[in-house]
């Protein structure tokens, strides 16, 4: 499969926000304990763990491994073989855009590629294949054939697939959902970030589907898409905006966090997983996301009624602009030179 030029793919609409390439790591400093090492083609598989909620599966090219989280619990664990020198996959955040238990490649005259679940619809996919223990596909995430039948039984075409350089694992986060929800004034003697753009609530262009949302650092704005149109936009405050924020993926999971103070009266907190898309040190992501940012009270109602699990909510320093828009994909991330 050929190497696309754009990497982190919803249906529908296109926005290129380009970011260095994809080095995952946790917001904060929380680390797990190390796994066994897993021989070529091996893989460990434990649905039990989590029965239920949303998944996340993130892919470690350097590590040539691909982990499955269901509700923020590791459930499996796999060995694979990701694009060859030449050939290599591409980082950053997808969707999982189709899925086919019998495909055969249209690009490389009829090859096998059972289990395909397609992340770009210019050739990038996860399918069974040869796991030779390094890197060795046209850019494909090849799995043991086992673990990709099992992997195909649990997903569903909208999925949260992560591609990155470096071993990264997702942590809950420390009340993520008010970065979705903050008052008009600080508590504090620091001034008011100022409110910069227009706000526009249009949900009849998509009327249901999937919500996720997109926060620019450099527009000073959150977007609402709905099955990947645009739906809504506010603009957002930020401290010391000359400072990035960090990138990241926040993932809703099911239930409700019982030690976190509700951002709307009278609704339960949710539970969130993050994961940290900056190769530099991030440290106190979440706080320091919570800290500088504020939305104005009533697109956060929206926007915390809106949010279910699964849910995204994507950050990012970069900047969406209009000439970036096409009707093919929507792309939220890119590596760097593509």
């Amino acid at each position: 499969m050929t190497k696309p030029a754009c990497c982190v793919c919803f249906s529908l609409c296109f926005l290129l926000i380009p970011i260095p390439e994809a080095k995952a790591q946790l917001f904060g400093k929380k680390k797990e304990p190390d796994q066994r090492k897993l021989a070529p083609g091996e893989f460990e598989w434990y649905p039990e763990r989590a029965g239920s909620g949303p998944l996340l599966i993130v892919v470690s090219i350097d590590d040539q491994l691909a982990y499955v989280y269901r509700n923020g619990v590791q459930i499996a664990r796999s060995t694979v073989s990701t694009g060859a020198p030449g050939h290599d996959t591409p980082t950053g955040v997808f969707t999982i855009l189709q899925k086919n238990k019998d495909h055969e490649s249209t690009i490389y005259k009829g090859a096998k590629m059972p289990n395909m679940q397609r992340l770009t619809w210019s050739g990038i996919a996860m399918h069974a294949g040869q796991l030779p223990g390094y890197p060795a596909s046209h850019g494909c995430v090849r799995l043991p054939i086992e673990f990709s039948s099992k992997l195909f039984t649990i997903t569903e075409t909208g999925g949260t697939v992560v591609v990155t350089k470096r071993a990264a694992r997702p942590a809950a986060s420390e009340q993520p959902a008010s970065i979705l929800l903050a008052s008009n004034v600080t508590t504090d003697s620091r001034p008011n970030p100022q409110l910069v753009g227009k706000t526009i609530w249009e949900p009849k262009r998509s009327p249901s589907g999937p919500v996720n949302f997109l926060l620019s650092g450099k527009d000073r704005t959150i977007y609402v898409y709905r099955n990947g149109i645009l739906i809504g936009q506010s603009p957002v405050g930020i401290l010391n905006p000359e400072i990035p924020i960090p990138a990241g993926v926040f993932l809703m999971l099911e239930g409700v966090d019982p030690n976190t103070v509700p951002v709307v009266s009278g609704r339960p907190a949710r539970p969130w997983t993050t994961l940290a898309l900056d190769e530099q040190e991030i440290g106190q992501g979440v706080e320091d996301l919570r800290r500088r940012l504020q939305i104005p009270k009533d697109f956060g109602r929206i926007i915390y009624d809106l949010a279910k699990p699964g849910t995204i909510l994507l950050t990012t320093a970069f900047g969406s602009t209009p000439e970036t828009q096409t009707k093919t994909d929507f792309t939220i991330m890119r590596p760097e030179g593509s």
